[in-house]
């Protein structure tokens, strides 16, 4: 088990952090998640740092596309 940090400040929210913090949990390998600063959650994982890179990734909304 390991603790990593996890950036939040794109979600604005508190709707898109309390969905956040639900998918985290959903997760096997997360068995716990702080609120460590205002924009940065702490998650007790049991993968690896590459594992938790791209789970937080998935996390991340899609950016949007340029108008044109």
């Amino acid at each position: 088990m390991s603790i990593y940090e996890l950036d939040i400040s794109w979600a604005l929210t508190a709707n898109e952090r309390r969905q956040l913090c639900w998918e985290l949990i959903a997760s096997d390998e997360v068995s716990g998640v702080f609120l460590a600063r205002d924009d940065v959650l702490a998650v007790l994982y049991s993968g690896d740092r590459r594992d938790f890179e791209a789970l937080a990734r998935r996390l991340e909304p899609e950016p949007l596309e340029a108008v044109r």
